[in-house]
């Protein structure tokens, strides 16, 4: 345990047998004179024990001597005059928030002010909660509830406790430090890490403070965004889920996540001062709108997961006229909430703020946070039912040696398309249907030593590994090209090799919006990719001087494809090699002279043109 200053360190209460004894007979039904004629001891004696332990502890009550021993592990529910701990996990949760309140010694007046009751109904509670529990004193609730999780320290405002430090990864304990200046001097910060570490420092952030809210869409984050903020906090206040009443139906929760669909069960559960993190969905915040506008009190920092997504990024911090103190966007995609863009896939940087802080890719691979990725655009030709992009998958395929291929479409329909169109060039290749996933899943992911592929426009599973993912037309770019960029961040397993990332789009002139955001989302995570990029850009069409994964066609369709393709083999063990061999070399990396994969892009000449045409 970590003291703040003029507080003297402790490891813990006294645990001699003589304070045992007595701390188990005050955590019983007995009073101080009933105490005294069970120990044989006189009541002056008694309480001047009391005193002792009070001292020893910081306790200024009964009530809080007894949870110092509970949260110690020396109580058990029998010493607190009951069997087990049933009746504690089967409140309701007005009552667990009424117990809680009892622990932080509330009147009934108070109890009243933070839960809306009339002071009369709350005593009426109170009763009701004891004989609910099967115990007829306060302590005695309290020490339950402490054993049972649902009292915390951070409950008991005014002790010597501190809450817990919310450990902070070396990687991004830079951000988190440059986030917590802005936020302080500024009102609002902006940072771009990938989606997987955004609920993690959100968590650190959130340390210290009475109320944050935290904003993100459901998704393959869901459950892990749930679990780092309940672990993080799970002494420091309670982790809340704020849906509507379809998502709370259908959304998993993890343990010690309570959720709510209406304001008055949100204010049963949080009431209206304690320690809370509230983690609302967009269709959850309009019962927190109305909440504020009848004068609850807003948030003292409120983070949008995936800020650079309209649904979050915009609604954030818009309350019924009680903004939070603070704001904090978090975003994987900084090309698209830096740069002005105000249309539906980006941030506004009046709104976002500027960037305050950035997780590299090289360092996200450094901490280990990365798979390898290599990645690719191609140009295809116009085609009929899908089956340029078919051919290009299956040529990939052939040419790499791919056994698990993930490609995107724009919707339902063309995954069905491009599955039968896959069908037709002898590859095993499934649509994922909206409903009733599991057995496609299973089937991609089976151990089976042939070619799989799988074609959807939804959300990609964190734990689904791949060795390729070909993101091919997509009507709204910027969000899709999100996830897939996502997938290059994911952890590679036990001998995955690094993830091939291909833009397909069609080999026009002009149109090649697929190869751009794809390019172009990963190179903004990436300086040296960018600058790399930007040099051997030869016009406003297109890249020249970098490699392609596949043969390309001769004559006028070559010139074509070259406008519209590029190769960067990017897998991160060369590029940090090559990384420090420069710096070690000149005290400093060089800019925008060596390619990703360490080849000086001034080598690249159209007079060995032909030498770039061969597979990777």
């Amino acid at each position: 345990m970590t003291a703040g200053a003029g507080t003297t360190v402790r490891s813990g209460p006294p645990s001699g047998v003589s304070s045992l004894e007595l701390v188990r007979y005050l955590a019983g039904p007995l009073s101080v004179e009933g105490i005294a004629d069970a120990s044989a001891r006189s009541v002056a004696r008694v309480e001047d024990s009391m005193t002792v332990l009070c001292q020893a502890t910081g306790a200024r009550s009964r009530v809080e001597l007894v949870a110092d021993y509970a949260w110690a592990g020396h109580l058990s529910p029998r010493d607190l005059g009951v069997g087990d701990l049933t009746a504690v996990y089967g409140l309701s949760a007005a009552m667990r928030l009424l117990l809680r309140l009892t622990a932080a010694g509330l009147s009934d007046r108070a109890v009243s002010h933070e839960t809306g009751a009339i002071a009369s109904t709350v005593c009426k509670r109170r009763e009701a909660l004891r004989e609910a529990l099967g115990v007829g004193s306060d302590h005695q609730a309290v020490g339950l509830g402490c054993l049972a999780g649902v009292v915390r320290r951070s409950d008991m405002p005014g002790r010597r406790f501190v809450h817990a430090v919310v450990p902070v990864p070396e990687h991004l304990r830079p951000l988190v430090a440059r986030a917590q200046r802005h936020v302080a001097s500024e009102g609002r910060a902006l940072v771009v890490l990938p989606r997987s570490e955004q609920a993690r420092l959100a968590a650190a952030l959130a340390g210290g403070r009475c109320r944050v809210l935290v904003l993100t869409v459901p998704g393959e984050h869901w459950e892990h965004d749930l679990a780092v903020l309940a672990d993080a906090h799970r002494e420091a206040g309670q982790v809340l889920a704020v849906l509507d009443k379809a998502e709370a139906a259908r959304l998993p929760l993890p343990p010690g996540v309570a959720a709510a669909t209406r304001p008055r069960a949100v204010r049963a559960v949080v009431g209206t001062t304690l320690p809370a993190v509230l983690v609302a969905t967009p269709a959850g915040l309009p019962a927190l709108d109305r909440l504020h506008h009848d004068g609850w009190p807003p948030p003292d920092l409120a983070i949008a997961l995936d800020g650079h997504l309209p649904a979050t990024g915009r609604r954030i911090g818009r309350t019924d006229g009680r903004p939070p103190a603070a704001l904090l966007h978090l975003t994987s995609i900084p090309r698209f909430t830096t740069t002005g863009r105000v249309d539906r896939d980006g941030c506004e940087p009046g709104v976002t703020g500027e960037l305050t802080a950035l997780l590299a890719q090289r360092q996200a691979a450094e901490a280990g946070l990365m798979r390898g990725y290599r990645l690719a655009a191609v140009a295809t030709a116009r085609s009929f039912r899908h089956m340029g992009p078919a051919r290009l998958v299956a040529d990939l395929t052939r040419v790499h040696g791919l056994r698990r291929v993930i490609v995107r479409t724009a919707g339902p329909a063309d995954s069905v398309s491009l599955a039968k169109a896959l069908g037709a060039t002898g590859l095993a290749a499934e649509a994922l249907p909206a409903r009733g996933r599991a057995r496609v899943l299973t089937w991609f992911s089976g151990a089976a030593p042939d070619t799989r592929v799988l074609v959807f426009d939804g959300p990609l599973p964190p734990w689904l590994g791949a060795d390729a993912l070909v993101h091919t037309h997509a009507a709204a770019s910027t969000a899709r090209t999100a996830a897939v960029v996502e997938a290059a961040l994911t952890p590679a397993g036990p001998g995955e090799g690094p993830l091939l990332m291909v833009s397909a789009d069609r080999a026009d002139d002009t149109g090649w919006p697929v190869l751009a955001a794809l390019t172009a989302a990963v190179a903004a995570l990436d300086p040296h990719l960018r600058q790399d990029l930007a040099q051997a850009r030869t016009g406003p069409t297109g890249h020249d001087g970098l490699e392609f994964p596949l043969p390309l066609p001769a004559g006028a369709d070559e010139r074509r494809a070259r406008r519209v393709c590029a190769w960067a083999d990017t897998t991160w063990e060369e590029e940090m090699t090559a990384t420090a061999a420069r710096a070690a070399a000149e005290g400093r990396p060089r800019r925008g002279v060596v390619s990703p994969s360490g080849r000086p892009l001034t080598s690249w000449t159209p007079s060995n043109a032909a030498t770039r045409t061969h597979p990777a």
